[in-house]
């Protein structure tokens, strides 16, 4: 069978030889040309990704900063803790637990930083031992402003939270109100808001769909597909939610944008998300 294989090998590459060039010109397909994105196409793009990629990387750290502080701090519910906040430090993202200070302003109860893979430090606060700080309370003020909002609910639970800086000249925040996956093995790709604070008010909002809108991420028979697939109303490419929603899905979540007839593979690579534009 191997000195078969081999004459064959070499008989393949004679006759192909044997082709005159120009004919191999004449009948080689030419590849299709990979489709372009505008300038603002690039823009909304790279938004996505960068916005995307930070809300998953917050709502880990709150995660897993939650699951620590409650092996530490068994009795957490007496504690009064009113919510959480999530820095970031050199080595990673902190989750600090708070609660109202004695003296007014608000104290940290515990936090842990996570560093992508684990919580690499944690701290049991003792009353009035860590008093947060101006950069913190303002994130506080930002968590609480973004609970206070109607907003449209597609699960009994309440939602996730995730704040941090838009990186603006303003100080100000994006605030997220996120549907939690309440069930295993099903991608809630609707009832997510976002809302940007600054001085303590709302100056913009936005949902990312116009209904509830749920994806199982297997089939009747249980099979797992290859990727997901949604319809997109709202913009002319992804946004931040089909990036942080593919994390969940483990899958590619490919957008179709109804407004352009636009068709985009949102993906890992890397451990990195990216969005790729298909047709």
């Amino acid at each position: 069978m191997k000195s078969f294989s081999a004459f064959a090998f070499v008989a393949g590459s004679f006759a192909l030889a044997a082709v005159p060039i120009a004919a191999q010109e004449t009948t080689a397909p030419a590849p299709a040309p990979a489709p372009e994105m505008s300038t603002a196409e690039e823009a909304g793009v790279q938004q996505a990704v960068d916005l995307g990629w930070k809300v998953y990387a917050y709502d880990q750290a709150a995660w897993h900063g939650t699951d620590a502080m409650l092996a530490d701090v068994p009795d957490a519910r007496t504690r009064g803790i009113a919510g959480w906040i999530v820095n970031d430090t050199g080595d990673g993202r902190e989750t600090v637990f708070f609660r109202p200070a004695k003296d007014g302003g608000h104290e940290a109860v515990w936090a842990g930083v996570y560093d992508g893979r684990k919580v690499i430090r944690r701290t049991t606060y003792a009353p009035g031992e860590r008093v947060l700080v101006a950069a913190e309370l303002a994130l506080v003020q930002a968590t609480e402003l973004a609970r206070a909002q109607k907003a449209e609910r597609c699960a009994a639970s309440p939602f996730n939270t995730v704040v941090f800086p838009t990186g603006k000249p303003d100080g100000g925040f994006y605030a997220y109100l996120l549907t939690p996956q309440e069930k295993a093995g099903e991608i809630p790709f609707g009832g997510h808001h976002r809302f940007e604070i600054v001085g303590g008010t709302v100056k913009e909002r936005r949902g990312f769909t116009k209904s509830c809108l749920t994806i199982p991420l297997a089939n009747d028979k249980g099979k797992t597909p290859e990727a997901l697939t949604v319809t997109h109303l709202l913009d002319a490419t992804p946004t931040e939610i089909h990036v942080f929603s593919v994390y969940a899905a483990g899958v590619p979540v490919y957008v179709l944008t109804a407004g352009n007839n636009r068709v985009w593979s949102t993906e890992i690579f890397g451990g990195k998300p990216r969005i790729r534009l298909i047709r």
